[in-house]
């Protein structure tokens, strides 16, 4: 099979130049796949579609691409650290997977595979064409050297031959290209070669879509081949390609690539409407973007693209193109680029009925609306109000055995200090905060607030990098005056991560010990316990098993008084311990434990670990079936893992006590290092061997004169000379053991596949070559209350971090605003990215939806209505660059997106009317993994499938992880204008989505875009609102026995719907009155033309006339003029 293939394949390549084959757009379907919402097939080669999660288990790094021309590559902004990590299918939003055609490839270390980095050998058409029995040599060398080789034609009609190869990486430098000369090379003409292939290794990448074709092998399983025998025939090629050639083969000219950017995101956008229509990239030159139509008969047919600050622009240099040949702006020419138009001269397009509404000649319930998606709710849970009552209700809570109480703070102040309410009965607690920055703004609010006796612990880190360049000997002269508290923090932290204890190992040994204990870091116990309110900056402290030891001396106070511990949350999932299990610890275990059980146990682990599955829950039952396999070991694993392996002989040698006499041990453990100990005859002469300074270790069973294997803890090990903690870079080299015997790597296992008992939805990842899982949080024994603080409410959440305990959430009211701020939100939509920007129309610059045009459009309006008044806009990231020309405006004190708050007090300060546009979002990688930690343990399994208008989950579970992040985000908006000091700011928040203690606050109200339109401009908003609030309160009130003219007047309809309308509230067909009588009625208020009395009377216009006829003829009533009736005098 593989000669037939090479036998004509020169033919195929050159048919394959002359008519190329087409992209195929990625399948998009309904079905589930690590947390997507969609199954995605993308097609790598011609017939050769690929299931991402097969990708994924073939260890293969891709990025979606878009579609030929101009957009067949990642998106814009790839690159950097992302380029060198594996990137998988959940690193990508969604978007891009139903936008994309095809994938890129990353060669080198990103696809390797049991360290073997993945490589591409492009052999290009050009050296095909000038050399083909040499290249065709090459490749018929490398596929005959492998049982499985990889050859695919390009494009082009070149070719690729891809492999993997162990332990080499091929270098990204021009000197690693191979290339041929165009004719005998002279001193003059050195320079004139062409490339001929190129191997891609290092930051390499490569297009696989359908335009290429597999001819031999199967992308999911390349061939491995070593770097001696791959480059044989490449060396072969190289002297070969390095003479004349003949170039007897006429080649087509190629086009010219578009650049990757045309320098700004809205040129990118026309750059792609260019593409849409069938024009090609000619050149740039002096600012100016130069195309053609690909089909144009005239050489010189030219259209011209540049930007200025007024816009994007084209000309046409011929009127051939369909195109204008005087300067217009793109926007005008075409309607669905996606770049924002400025504002119509026209001013903005308004409906007809809200002029009129405006003017109040009729109900603004005539105009028709979205139906409102958003209502406000009635608070008819109790809330607290005072500090008082705050404190009054904690402890009624804990009075009631709540253990975990959840509370939000009335600020942010609050919430980063949060002790002030529960001060008020002296209380004592040990305050938890989640980095250090906030524990020192807590240190500081206390201080202010002149609160005694606080005190702060400090890991051993704090501030060390601010003094670990201070020479040693200015150091030790001023001991701890800087804000550290440890001399030697690094050595300590890493012996630590080692799982040895400092306290115990290094710091007895150190010279400022005494002062340590005195006012360092060792003196901090002993000061916390005396103290009524410690502070400290570790989070999970209080939740993580690691540091049980440290909590029970800090929360040991020494008058005996019970602390009331707090921790502060953002996310509830950061309650979950985060745990890793490396892939060095477990080579570690194998090669020192080989033989016995935790050796056996690693090696059990990795092989699973490294069987690449298409779908998780197969990797998890795995893991699982390891676990209950190795469970009759769980001591021998246990005792293991909180040693080290040390080799070692014992031989028959005592020692006697030198005073005495007194044998004091009989045999002496001689280990590999050349380093000896005696084994004491008991504890007393283990004590006289150490008064002696003489080493020894105690070992209870051994058999003399043979090699055997001594479990010694880290301690131990060091005390002996068999392990150096002279310096960090000798403690690097330790193996990494448990600390604590009661909770080590088996603990955390057996707590995730006790707590996540189906493999779908466990939260667990083999990810570069970590495992890392999470699992639920176990509450220090010695921690009777605590109470935790979030920004947002949702106790559902909380309960599933302690399941086994009980939880209660404290109810507060609303924090009080100051006079004159006002929020006005939009009712009628959640308004996604999707919405705002045009996600399909363009590949990686999303465009400006119609939508977002309509709402900036209004935002633009009101900036510039009054330059007076400041304005500041949060929107989507994306949208931000195609505002700029709205940023220019004086008035606008900042355009920023979601996640870019922090550096904006003051900003925020200043502006007084706030836009926050859109609804920001979770990339589906979060979502999954947030989701799977608070729900992967219920029975039934997770969907993700989204109600695509909305942008809204369906499962419930999945909805409120994302709302709860969405809320956390709004509110840290909220907090930061700051509404509880300032005043007289609005807060536009154009989106549905419903915020507790915001939305149904008396100064929120709500609204759509027609109440904006009939107001006119912002300041006449409100008016507007509580007009139509009034009009449909009436609408409320109508009965089936309103009036006619009532409904006319609530409704603003015409006669004719107000009747339809009671017709309805009646429950049926009204008694249909004769059009005579109707007639008569009408005619009795005074003459009527013709279209009033049809307007008047249900039934059709003919109908009406024939009876007017008719009633005229009868002398009923009388024609004054044509179409005008009148009654007759009587």
């Amino acid at each position: 099979m593989t000669t037939n293939v090479l036998q004509d394949i020169i033919s195929r390549c050159h048919r394959r130049h002359e008519k190329p084959l087409n992209q195929q757009k990625t399948i998009s379907e309904p079905a589930l796949y690590r947390g997507l919402p969609y199954h995605y097939t993308v097609y790598c080669a011609h017939k050769y579609p690929v299931m991402l999660q097969d990708l994924e288990a073939a260890s293969i790094s891709f990025t979606p691409i878009g579609q030929a021309p101009g957009t067949d590559r990642p998106p814009r902004h790839f690159g950097g650290e992302r380029f060198l990590k594996r990137q998988q299918a959940t690193d990508w939003d969604a978007v891009r997977w139903h936008k994309s055609w095809g994938i890129q490839v990353y060669t080198g270390m990103p696809s390797a595979r049991d360290d073997a980095p993945w490589h591409d050998i492009d052999f290009k058409y050009e050296a095909l064409c000038t050399a083909p029995d040499a290249v065709l040599a090459c490749i018929q060398a490398l596929v005959d050297s492998v049982a499985n080789p990889l050859l695919t034609m390009s494009q082009s009609g070149g070719l690729r031959f891809s492999c993997r190869i162990p332990g080499y990486l091929h270098p990204n430098t021009n000197q690693e290209r191979l290339s041929f000369y165009k004719q005998t090379p002279t001193v003059e003409n050195s320079h004139q070669h062409e490339e001929a292939i190129e191997i891609l290794g290092d930051k390499g990448y490569n297009c696989w879509d359908a335009r290429y074709e597999i001819l031999l092998g199967d992308l999911l399983d390349p061939p491995i081949i070593s770097k001696e025998i791959f480059f044989v025939p490449i060396d072969a090629l190289r002297a070969a390609l390095h003479h004349p050639v003949s170039q007897s083969i006429q080649h087509k000219e190629s086009i010219p690539n578009a650049p990757y950017s045309l320098g700004s995101g809205k040129l990118d956008l026309a750059k792609e409407a260019f593409f849409k229509r069938g024009f090609s990239y000619v050149r740039q030159k002096d600012g100016f973007h130069y195309w053609n139509r690909q089909d144009s008969e005239i050489d010189n047919t030219e259209v011209s693209l540049w930007e200025n600050e007024d816009g994007v622009w084209l000309r046409a240099s011929t009127s051939d193109t369909g195109l204008p040949m005087e300067t217009t702006l793109i926007t005008d020419v075409w309607k669905d680029t996606g770049i924002l138009p400025p504002i119509p001269a026209t001013g903005l397009p308004i409906d007809d009925k809200a002029l009129v509404v405006r003017e109040g000649k009729i109900s603004p319930l005539i105009i028709k609306r979205p139906p409102p998606i958003l209502h406000k709710s009635k608070l008819t849970e109790k809330t607290c109000q005072t500090h008082e009552e705050i404190s009054v209700q904690v402890q009624r809570a804990f009075d009631r055995n709540v253990r975990v109480l959840e509370f939000i703070p009335e600020t942010k102040t609050e919430k980063n200090c949060k002790v002030k309410l529960l001060l008020q009965n002296d209380e004592v607690i040990c305050l938890n905060l989640p980095n250090a920055e906030l524990a020192t703004s807590a240190g500081q609010f206390l201080q202010r607030r002149n609160v005694e006796s606080v005190a702060r612990w400090q890991d051993r880190m704090y501030l060390w990098d601010q003094v670990k360049d201070i020479p040693i000997d200015e150091r030790m002269a001023t001991l701890f005056q800087r804000g550290n508290v440890c001399e030697d923090a690094e050595r300590c932290d890493s012996l630590k991560k080692k799982g040895g204890n400092p306290s115990e190992i290094i710091c007895p040994q150190c010279s400022v010990y005494t002062a340590c204990q005195e006012r360092g870091y060792l003196s901090q116990t002993s000061a916390l316990q005396t103290t009524k309110t410690q502070i400290m900056d570790n989070f999970r402290l209080f939740l993580d098993p690691e540091y049980a030891k440290i909590v029970e001396q800090l929360l040991k106070v020494s008058d005996g008084t019970q602390l009331l511990c707090i921790i502060n949350v953002t996310k509830k999932n950061h309650l979950f311990l985060k745990c890793g299990l490396s892939k060095t610890t477990l080579e570690e275990w194998i090669v020192n434990w080989q033989g016995n059980a935790l050796g056996n146990f690693a090696m059990a682990l990795l092989n699973v670990l490294e069987i690449r599955d298409k779908y998780h829950a197969n990797a998890i039952k795995r893991l699982r079936t390891v676990m209950k396999t190795f469970e009759w070991l769980e001591e021998e694993l246990i005792q293991q893992m909180c040693h080290v392996n040390v080799r070692g002989r014992v031989v028959g040698r005592g020692t006697t006590d030198k005073e005495t006499g007194e044998e004091l041990a009989r045999w002496t453990i001689e280990f590999e290092q050349g380093i000896s100990a005696y084994i004491p005859l008991d504890a007393v002469a283990a004590d006289k061997l150490a008064a002696q300074e003489q080493p020894f270790f105690q070992l209870h069973t051994f058999i003399p004169n043979e090699d055997i294997t001594i479990l010694m803890s880290i301690a131990d090990a060091i005390r002996l000379g068999i392990l150096d903690a002279a310096t960090v870079e000798n403690i690097q080299e330790f193996p990494k053991v448990c600390s604590d015997p009661n909770w080590t790597f088996w603990h955390q296992l057996k707590r995730f596949f006790a707590h996540y008992a189906r493999d779908t939805d466990a939260p667990m990842r083999w990810e570069n070559e970590e495992l890392r899982f999470y699992i639920p949080p176990v509450l220090h024994p010695s921690v009777k209350h605590l109470l935790v603080t979030t920004p947002v409410f949702y106790g559902e959440h909380l309960r599933r971090a302690f399941f086994n305990e009980k939880v209660e959430a404290l109810p507060t009211q609303p924090m009080v605003w100051v006079s004159g701020n006002r929020i006005f939100q939009i009712r009628t939509h959640t308004y996604p990215r999707k919405t705002i920007l045009d996600i399909s129309n363009t590949w990686d610059s999303l465009g400006m939806s119609e939508t977002g045009q309509h709402i900036f459009w209004r935002i633009q309006t009101e900036i510039e209505r009054n330059p007076n008044i400041k304005h500041g806009i949060i929107t989507h990231v994306h949208a931000i660059e195609q505002l700029k020309d709205i940023e220019k405006n004086e008035n606008v004190c900042f355009l920023t997106g979601f996640g870019v708050l922090e550096e904006l007090k003051t900003a925020f300060q200043e502006t007084q009317v706030l836009w926050i546009v859109g609804m920001p979002e979770m990339g589906p990688r979060a979502v999954v993994e947030r989701t799977q930690i608070l729900y992967g343990n219920d029975e039934e399994p997770l969907s993700y499938e989204m109600e695509p208008k909305l942008y809204h989950y369906k499962d419930k579970r999945v909805q409120s992880v994302y709302e709860i992040t969405i809320l956390r985000i709004f509110i840290e908006i909220l907090e930061l204008a700051q509404l509880n000091r300032m005043s007289n700011k609005k807060i536009m928040l154009i989106t549905g989505l419903h915020i507790p203690k915001i939305t149904d606050r008396p100064e929120t109200l709500l609204f759509d875009w027609e109440d904006f339109d009939v107001a006119g401009r912002l300041d006449r908003l409100a008016e507007v609102i509580e007009t139509r609030q009034r009009f449909e309160a009436e609408r409320d009130k109508l009965t089936p026995e309103s009036s006619r003219k009532k409904v006319e007047t609530v409704l603003g309809c015409s006669t004719r719907q107000a009747n339809r309308v009671l017709q309805r509230m009646r429950g049926g067909k009204l008694a249909r009155v004769p059009f005579r009588e109707q007639i008569l009625t009408l005619l009795a208020d005074g003459e009527k033309k013709t279209p009033e009395i049809a307007a008047a009377i249900q039934g059709h216009p003919k109908a009406i006339n024939t009876e007017l006829t008719r009633l005229v003829n009868t002398g009923d009533i009388i024609k004054i003029k044509r179409g005008v009736y009148t009654l007759p005098e009587v």
